[in-house]
């Protein structure tokens, strides 16, 4: 059975020729998640100057062309806040682990191309996340953390709060020029989601500059499926009560979830002797981590570096502090602070301490169905960093430094109940083809996936693309590609001219085992000769010579 699919495949390679367009008067972006990460999208912006302001988005990069840009939106929320005129467009009907290209245009002109990813709907996809908090009052600190958030290019940000050191217009409006600094180096908004610190001096200071959901500044999200759902807590309103209740409720009606995160701002035990303990935060919330299963929690405030053991409340012979080590039901919990606060000393350690220290970090973890692992990344110095590849966010770029304490660079916490998927022998793969869409790792499926049997190009010649299949537009403007997959993976299609720049690029996740057909809509791709290449888990599948006369 052939999986046939209608995409649109749209260029305009004219953009380039085109004069410039005057800049737009939006600046300060941000994007965050007020509902399903997957299918939905809010983005944020300052509008300075200039009117009646519209986001245009598509799939296809069409660069700061508005007209070219099938969907547009106006916004959906406006109001001033912090000395800026804030306008949300909460997109929506999305499809999900996409690349969505947008620009904003208003009166004045049409602002830089950006974009922006849904997150993956199936827990087979792995997740980066970055995730810290107090950003106060370095800001040479905190626009280095910002760096290295877009060279690290995670799935999303989890920031619990302090954003600022007064909650002033103008400390808020360096905020987010500073926050700038975490665009990718391709235009993409990596999402926020923040909570509420004690430097906020109100909840609206979130909810007006976030577009946050519930007015209270408490909620959850759930990523990948039935992966991960991350619930931002609010520790400077009444941890009992109303927030306990609609927490006790949440985390039973979502037991099904593989791992549940927490963030808030105190934490509960703070590791340095300047901050006092929250007791009411271990009644509340720390006994519902255990209860649910919550097995990682991040805090901020203490402005040190925190890592803990799995631990649990408890008064029993050896507990410390209301707390005692418990490697097989325990939350571990992460922190605290320093993305450009003050820093204290870490002078607060307990016996179910890991480690703990005093200088600028951020955590980066990754969650996939099997563990969640945890590294601490010293900020400082990022511009020596380099990208991470786009296609494998996971591998640490060269210069970045991972803190290395005594017990390690990396905790592991392993789901106990993950039992792997065997895969089907090779041979009833191919017996039955369309009907088992084999999904393994990407590492597996990557080496697994051979070039099909095609003549390699001249080596004298590269732009000499006769040696591939022929392909030419219909009546219509469409062109039909085949291929053949080994293994199930995900498979992009680029188009790259004869400059051998890529023109664009459409992404088919999640492609099961064997042969298939895609309909690609060439109709607005300029005259010329083009290669197009099909790719599965990045690894070359096949090639073919496109002509558009």
């Amino acid at each position: 059975m052939r999986n046939k699919s209608c995409r649109t495949f749209f260029l305009l390679l004219s953009l380039t020729l085109l004069t410039v367009v005057s800049k737009a008067a939006s600046e300060r972006y941000r994007c965050m998640w007020r509902d399903d990460p997957a299918t939905t999208m809010t983005i944020g912006w300052d509008q300075a100057s200039g009117s009646a302001p519209l986001l245009y988005y598509d799939e296809v990069d069409f660069g700061k062309q508005a007209a070219a840009y099938r969907f547009k939106q106006q916004p959906d929320r406006i109001i001033s806040a912090k000395g800026m005129n804030n306008h949300f467009v909460r997109l929506s009907g999305l499809k999900p682990n996409t690349v969505y290209y947008f620009i904003i245009k208003d009166s004045e002109g049409v602002s830089q191309r950006m974009s922006f990813k849904t997150a993956p709907n199936t827990p087979n996809e792995r997740l980066s996340i970055i995730a810290g908090g107090d950003s106060r009052n370095n800001r040479e600190a905190r626009r280095d953390a910002n760096r290295l958030v877009s060279k690290l290019r995670p799935h999303f940000v989890i920031f619990d709060g302090d954003m600022t050191a007064g909650d002033t217009f103008e400390e808020w409006r360096e905020w987010f020029d500073d926050w700038q600094e975490t665009m990718g180096s391709d235009g993409r908004l990596f999402p926020l989601i923040v909570a509420r610190g004690n430097h906020e001096a109100a909840n609206s200071s979130i909810t007006e500059l976030f577009d946050v959901s519930n007015a209270d500044v408490y909620y959850a999200l759930t990523v990948g499926g039935n992966l991960f759902r991350i619930y931002t807590l609010n520790s400077l309103i009444p941890s009992g009560g109303a927030q306990r209740i609609w927490l006790d409720g949440d985390l039973s009606a979502n037991q099904g979830v593989t791992w549940k995160m927490a963030q808030y701002h105190h934490a509960i035990r703070p590791h340095t002797l300047r901050k006092t303990e929250k007791d009411e935060l271990l009644l509340n919330w720390a006994t519902l981590f255990y209860k649910y299963q919550v097995k990682l929690a991040l805090e901020s405030d203490a402005h040190v570096v925190k890592l803990t053991y799995p631990i649990r409340p408890s008064r029993d012979p050896g507990s410390e502090e209301g707390f005692i080590r418990d490697d097989e039901a325990g939350t571990v919990y992460i922190g605290e602070g320093c993305w450009g606060a003050p820093l204290r000393e870490a002078n607060d350690n307990k016996s179910w301490t890991r480690a703990s220290g005093s200088f600028n970090q951020f955590k980066w973890v990754f969650v996939d169905q099997e563990k969640i692992e945890i590294r601490t990344i010293r900020t400082d110095g990022a511009r020596q960093v380099a990208e991470v590849s786009h296609n494998d966010v996971f591998e640490p770029p060269i210069g970045l430094v991972i803190w290395n304490p005594p017990g390690g660079d990396v905790v592991t916490i392993r789901n106990r109940n993950f039992r792997p998927v065997a895969e089907p022998p090779v041979a009833s793969r191919q017996e039955q083809p369309s009907t088992r869409p084999s999904l393994p790792n990407a590492a597996t499926a990557a080496a697994a996936l051979p070039l099909e049997e095609e003549p390699e190009p001249n080596p004298s010649d590269p732009n000499d693309w006769s040696v591939f299949p022929k392909l030419a537009p219909d009546e219509k403007g469409n062109v039909l590609i085949k291929y053949n997959l080994k293994l199930g993976c995900d498979v992009s299609v680029q188009l790259i001219n004869a400059q051998w720049r890529e023109m664009a690029r459409i992404e088919f996740p999640r492609q099961p085992v064997g042969e298939a057909t895609k309909s690609l809509d060439v109709s607005r791709v300029p005259s010329g000769k083009y290669l197009l290449v099909v790719k599965g888990n990045g690894k070359l599948v096949r090639r073919y010579q496109l002509l558009i006369k």
